[in-house]
């Protein structure tokens, strides 16, 4: 009985001393909207929703992530040839679907030529010009950078392609830490999406 009660009391303080350890816990971002303190006023959302009855329809399709970045978590390249996936830092949602949202929303503030809408199983986009964004980097980078690389790609509403166009930023962290790495990565989207919509407001498709 003595033996037992020593065996006892000694998982007793074993589970003690695991319940005692700090749990691992995540942290999740969202990709912020670029000018958020302007864009959602009540003033222009009216404006928005004005223009949008006139302008031809310009279909944003779903982003395109190689495959190192479309997964869950924050991607971060250590060196020339190595690349993690954070496991504690995540994406609150498909990093593919917030760009997807963040690239609409864009256009529609950025240029007034098309009025631009994600791609839905209720849309007939026959008749309407498409716009496809592939990303081959979308991550922090041992230089202190956030990089951002890939081509987008602008086709007639017959599905011919009338463009494609690479690019490459390179965004400065102003700080260290995963929080600063989305703010860059942000950065880089908005420069993007300048880029398209420059080009849209003086090439019709």
């Amino acid at each position: 009985m003595r033996k037992g009660g020593v065996f006892l009391l000694m998982m007793a303080v074993v589970l003690l001393g695991c319940s005692s350890q700090p749990e691992a816990v995540s942290t999740t971002y969202l990709l912020p909207s670029a000018d958020s303190g302007t864009n959602g006023s009540e003033t222009n959302m009216q404006q928005l929703v004005t223009r949008g009855k006139h302008q031809p329809l310009l279909v944003v399709r779903p982003v395109e992530m190689a495959e190192h970045l479309s997964g869950t978590g924050l991607v971060y390249q250590m060196s020339e040839t190595e690349v993690v996936q954070a496991q504690q830092n995540l994406w609150a949602e498909s990093i593919s679907r917030q760009l997807t949202r963040r690239i609409n929303q864009d256009l529609r503030y950025k240029q007034s030529r098309y009025w631009s809408t994600e791609l839905t199983p209720a849309l007939t986009i026959s008749d309407s010009p498409r716009l496809q964004v592939k990303l081959s980097q979308f991550n922090g980078h041992y230089t202190g950078m956030a990089k951002l690389a890939g081509e987008w790609l602008l086709l007639d509403s017959d599905g011919e392609l009338k463009g494609v166009y690479p690019f490459a930023f390179k965004v400065p962290l102003d700080q260290e830490g995963y929080d600063a790495q989305v703010k860059a990565l942000s950065e880089g989207v908005d420069r993007l999406t300048t880029q398209i919509a420059q080009r849209l407001s003086t090439n019709a498709l």
